[in-house]
C-alpha cells in the first residue's frame, strides 16, 4: 500500500488571509487624515493668535464703539437726506464692533455649545434668535418708553438694569439645568450598561445605552430657549441709544432699521463663535469616538457639570453686581 507524503503548510502561506486595503480606500484614509491635520494646525493658530491679539481687539472694539456712536449722533442731527443710508450702515457696523466686545451673551453660546451635542445649524439658530430678541426688547421698550408712558430716559435706564437682573437669573437656571441633564445623562448610560452585557458586535435587537440626543429631545427646546432669553432680555445699549437720538431728530423710524441692523451685525459675529464652537467640539470628538472606556461617558458628564457650574457662578454675579443698564450717564 503506497503512502502520500503530507507536506505541511508553509508560515508564509495561511489558510485565512486578509485582503490588503484597495488603492482608492487607503488614499482615501490618507487624504482624511492630512485634512484633519490642516484643520488641527488652523485652529490652534486661530486660539493662539486670539489669546495673544484679544486685548488689542477688545479696547480697539470699544474704541470704534465710541467712534462709531458719535458720529452715528452727529450724523441724526446734520438733517441731510443722504445720512440715512450713512446711518444704517454705521449701525449695521457697530453690531459687529459692539458683539466683539465685553458680555454674557458670547459666553453662554460658547459654554453650551462646547459641552453639548448641538448642530451647527442649531447653534446659528440660537444666535440669529438672540439678536433679534435682543432688538425686539430695544425697540418695544424704547417706544412703550417714549410713546405710551412719556418716561425719561433715566426711568427706562433702571428698567434696563432689572432686565439684565432677570438674565441673569436665567443664566443661573441654565446652568442649573445643564448639571440636570448630565447627571441624567450619566444615569441612564450606567443603568443601560448594567442591564446586560454584550459585545461590541451584538445582533440582540436593541439599544445598549441612549445617546445624547435620545436623552435631550425634551430638555434641548427649553435649553434653546433659556438661552435666548437670557441674552435677548438684555437689550443692546448701542440700539437703544440710537432710538432715542432717533426720536429727539424725529426720525424714529430710521432708529427702528438701525436697532434691527445692528443685531444683524451681532448674529454675524456671535454666529461665526458659534461656527468655530461646534467645529472644534466635533474635531475633538472625531479623535476620541473609538475610546469605549467609561472615561469616554464620566469626562463629558464632568466637563458639563463645570460648564454648568460656571453658568451658575456667571448668573449669580449678573445679579449682585450693579448694572448701570445703558450707561452711568442715565443712572
Amino acid at each position: 500500500m503506497k503512502i502520500n507524503k503530507i507536506t505541511p503548510l508553509e508560515a508564509s502561506q495561511p489558510i485565512f488571509q486578509q485582503k490588503p486595503l484597495s488603492a482608492p480606500l487607503a488614499q482615501a484614509k490618507v487624504s482624511m487624515s492630512k485634512s484633519m491635520l490642516v484643520i488641527a494646525v488652523v485652529l490652534a493658530l486661530v486660539v493662539v493668535a486670539l489669546w495673544f491679539l484679544w486685548p488689542v481687539i477688545l479696547l480697539n472694539s470699544i474704541h470704534l464703539q465710541k467712534e462709531s456712536l458719535d458720529y452715528l449722533t452727529e450724523q441724526f442731527y446734520s438733517g441731510d437726506s443722504k445720512a440715512d443710508f450713512i446711518i444704517l450702515g454705521v449701525c449695521f457696523l457697530y453690531g459687529i464692533l459692539h458683539s466683539l466686545g465685553p458680555g454674557h451673551g458670547k459666553v453662554v453660546v460658547s459654554t453650551y455649545l462646547a459641552t453639548n451635542e448641538t448642530r451647527l445649524k442649531a447653534g446659528i439658530f440660537i444666535t440669529m434668535c438672540s439678536a433679534v430678541v435682543q432688538a425686539l426688547v430695544a425697540v418695544g421698550l424704547v417706544s412703550t418708553f417714549v410713546f405710551v408712558f412719556h418716561q425719561t430716559m433715566r426711568k427706562l435706564n433702571t428698567t434696563v438694569s432689572e432686565l439684565a437682573t432677570y438674565s441673569g437669573v436665567l443664566v443661573a437656571l441654565l446652568g442649573i439645568q445643564l448639571i440636570y441633564s448630565a447627571v441624567k445623562y450619566l444615569y441612564a448610560s450606567s443603568k443601560a450598561n448594567q442591564h446586560h452585557q454584550h459585545g461590541d458586535n451584538c445582533a440582540c435587537g436593541h439599544k445598549h445605552s441612549a445617546n445624547a440626543a435620545e436623552l435631550n429631545t425634551i430638555s434641548k427646546p427649553k435649553e434653546y430657549l433659556m438661552i435666548i432669553l437670557s441674552i435677548g432680555l438684555r437689550p443692546c445699549s448701542g440700539a437703544i441709544l440710537v432710538l432715542f437720538f432717533a426720536n429727539l431728530t424725529h426720525l424714529y423710524w430710521l432708529g427702528v432699521i438701525g436697532a434691527f441692523l445692528m443685531a444683524i451685525g451681532t448674529a454675524i459675529t456671535t454666529s461665526s463663535i458659534a461656527f468655530l464652537t461646534v467645529t472644534g467640539r466635533k474635531f475633538i470628538q472625531y479623535y476620541t469616538k473609538s475610546t469605549r472606556s467609561s472615561i469616554s461617558v464620566v469626562l463629558p458628564t464632568l466637563v458639563k457639570c463645570l460648564a454648568g457650574l460656571f453658568l451658575i457662578v456667571l448668573g449669580v454675579l449678573l445679579i449682585v453686581i450693579p448694572s448701570y443698564g445703558m450707561s452711568p450717564i442715565f443712572s
